[in-house]
């Protein structure tokens, strides 16, 4: 219970703290500046006497504004237990990057030679379009829709106005608008990352949005307010100003229903519901016809079901209520506190039973049955207890969006880019541990501690033991021979195994030489680029081709299946360790770190360590048929009965480092 409280106390804050929020203490400094600079040269007051006007105790410590500084606090503590039950953007994102695949026959990737900051500019502003349009109209339902409005007039129930008051909503609108951001956001990202790749990201000021960061600072804060500010007639069919949406909480009958927009006002001057700030505008806020105490707690949270329900037995709640007549709510105000803090209670209750802070809450690109040996060993070695959230992509912009609220503590990931993309995004803590630097080389760990390599894989040619003239192939450069034409299987060039084989080319070649070695590999296939490296394997054994790369343990895995089919296409291929007499064979990683904002650092640099001990080397060969990276555990017996190698020696960082050029071959081939 106390490391829930200190969690709350923590989001609480955050709401200050962050400039991903609107009260950020930044944008609420921005907020202030201006409303002096339209007191002293507009209002013609005194800079002296501004802040007094500004600060009014009237306008700041009013019963409205007691109420915003309540539900604020209340709903902070309910959506803390609502929140995570609602679907997540990952879900949605992932389910339709996958779905796409399937109406689109394949993954199109568009707009190749685009710079990564046109990507980046793109992705900003569309998102914030589809974000800010979306906004418009959900808040035109909560309008509209009368069972809506039950629960989005408390918001417009407010008397006087502070920045504060933006959070005066009901629960259930602060869920529609939750579910509203996931879907959007996961649509942008599927879309983007289906049809751009990996060269998606989000143009970020202090985290935040950098439209939205301009937005804030050019006094966002003031919509709620009662400084009044117009950007004149020509901007005002542009841009929301706050005179615009303090016009939108007006209880005058002229200005229901105006101005719904967030940002931009383009979506109401479309909808006709455009209403310009002009001046001598008397504004009085609140809802015609409220309850007789707008501001008990009771009111703000019961009432708006009973409404509800009784809008949908034919009443209309956006009219006066009746049943308001026969309340009496101060008698019943203690009760109501009483009420909700019983439900805040539970609320509470129930997020302590999801999560223990000693329990260690993992982050895995790596599926739960291939890691699951390990936790099962960590666990009974220590008695601490794993959770594990499963995601082939999009995990590191979940860690992002997450932020110091994220319960991730530690992140398993594949490849070296994967790993990179973390340590680029500032999404890994600096560890130092003795044991990692003595079982870990240099060359397979971040120079800076952030991540560690756990298994090494080598990147193999597998080839049909039909095929006699497949003695010949001793290195990855061999298959560009033309005698390879139409015999050769791969899956597609910008999967991370194939980007992180050509990386190693560029760096052992150059870019030019290593353009020339994918040119003649992506000639010489058999069919267009398809499936995993089973599939590969599967292909070679169904007689489509004779040659495919494969990483090492796709092999361990059909060769040791419980399905037999599998273990025939094993049986079907050799495997060649390239390049042994020279630079030696391609090798990837997998690895992971400890999460930048994780509450439990201490067990997750432990969990690490558990990772390069010597019973979990062993699980990732005999298990899983990976090689160990801590030199004093050898092999295990079936890695060792498919041959010694010699590995290529350059430091995996550098994979990372050259994956852009990399790409960029693949995108100018066509693999």
């Amino acid at each position: 219970m106390d490391a829930l409280f200190v969690d709350y106390v923590d989001r609480l804050s955050d709401q200050l703290l962050n400039p991903q929020k609107r009260v950020f203490v930044g944008y609420l400094a921005s907020a202030l500046v201006l409303a002096l600079g339209v007191r002293v040269f507009a209002a013609r007051t005194t800079l002296l006497r501004a802040p007094a006007r500004i600060f009014s105790a009237g306008v700041w410590w009013s019963r409205s504004a007691k109420a915003d500084y309540k539900i604020a606090a209340l709903n902070q503590a309910i959506m803390m237990g609502v929140a995570p039950r609602l679907i997540s953007q990952l879900a949605v994102a992932t389910l339709l990057f996958e779905a796409m695949h399937v109406w689109f026959g394949g993954r199109p990737l568009v707009w190749l030679e685009a710079p990564g900051w046109a990507v980046a500019g793109a992705f900003t502003v569309v998102l914030f379009l589809l974000d800010d349009a979306t906004k418009y109209l959900l808040h035109r339902c909560l309008h509209a829709w009368p069972l809506l409005w039950c629960f989005h007039k408390v918001h417009h129930t407010a008397e006087t106005m502070t920045p504060f008051t933006v959070y005066r909503t009901h629960p259930v609108e602060a869920v529609l608008f939750a579910l509203r951001a996931t879907l959007v956001q996961a649509v942008a990202m599927a879309a983007f990352f289906f049809f751009l790749g990996d060269r998606v990201e989000l143009m970020t000021v202090f985290g935040a949005n950098v439209i939205l960061f301009v937005f804030n600072v050019a006094g966002s804060n003031l919509r709620h307010s009662h400084v009044w500010i117009s950007y004149g007639r020509v901007i005002e069919h542009v841009l929301i100003s706050p005179a615009q949406h303090q016009i939108h909480h007006s209880v005058d009958p002229r200005h229901h229903d105006r101005n719904f927009g967030t940002v931009l006002a383009i979506w109401d001057w479309m909808g006709r519901s455009l209403c310009l700030a002009e001046r001598g505008h008397e504004i009085r806020y609140g809802v015609t016809g409220a309850a007789p105490e707008p501001h008990g707690l009771k009111t703000v949270y019961l009432e708006p079901f009973r409404e509800a329900v009784a809008g949908l037995s034919g009443l209309r709640c956006w009219r006066p209520v009746k049943m308001f007549s026969s309340l009496n709510f101060r008698p019943l105000r203690r009760s109501g506190i009483a009420i909700l803090a019983a439900a805040l209670a539970i609320v509470f209750e129930a997020t302590v039973s999801g999560a223990s802070s000693q329990d260690l809450n993992i982050y895995s690109h790596r599926q739960p049955f291939l890691i699951n040996p390990f936790i099962e060993a960590y666990e009974e070695q220590t008695g601490v207890t794993i959770n594990i959230v499963f995601a082939s992509k999009g995990l590191a912009q979940r860690l992002q969006a997450e932020g110091p609220r994220s319960p991730a503590d530690v992140v398993l990931t594949v490849d070296i880019a994967r790993l990179h993309t973390y340590a680029d995004k500032d999404l890994l803590a600096p560890v130092e541990s003795a044991v990692l630097t003595k079982n870990i080389p240099p060359r397979l760990r971040d120079p800076g501690n952030r991540w560690f390599a756990f298994s090494k894989r080598a990147r193999v040619i597998v080839v049909s033991k039909k095929a006699e003239d497949g003695f010949s192939i001793k290195s990855y450069e061999d298959l560009t021979d033309p005698k390879w034409k139409g015999r050769i299987c791969a899956r597609p060039g910008s999967h991370v195994y194939n980007r992180a084989l050509i990386a190693s080319l560029i760096e052992s070649r150059g870019e030019e030489e290593a353009q020339a070695w994918a040119q003649g590999l992506f000639d010489n296939l058999a069919r267009r680029p398809q499936g995993n490296d089973r599939a590969q394997v599967k292909a070679i054994y169904e007689g489509v081709c004779d040659v495919a790369i494969i990483n090492n343990y796709y092999y361990g895995k059909l060769k040791r299946s419980d399905i037999p089919e599998q273990r025939e296409w094993a049986a079907a291929v050799r495997l060649i360790f390239p390049n042994q007499d020279g630079r030696g064979t391609h090798v990837n990683i997998s690895g992971g770190g400890v999460a930048r904002h994780s509450k439990n650092k201490e067990r997750a640099v432990h969990f690490l360590e558990f990772l390069t001990s010597e019973t979990a080397q062993k699980l990732y060969g005999s298990i899983n048929f990976e090689y160990p990276v801590n030199p004093a555990v050898e092999p295990s017996d079936e890695l060792k009965s498919w041959g010694t190698f010699k590995e290529d020696q350059m430091p995996i960082a550098r994979i990372a480092e050259l994956a852009p050029q990399a790409q960029r071959v693949i995108d100018r081939v066509g693999w």
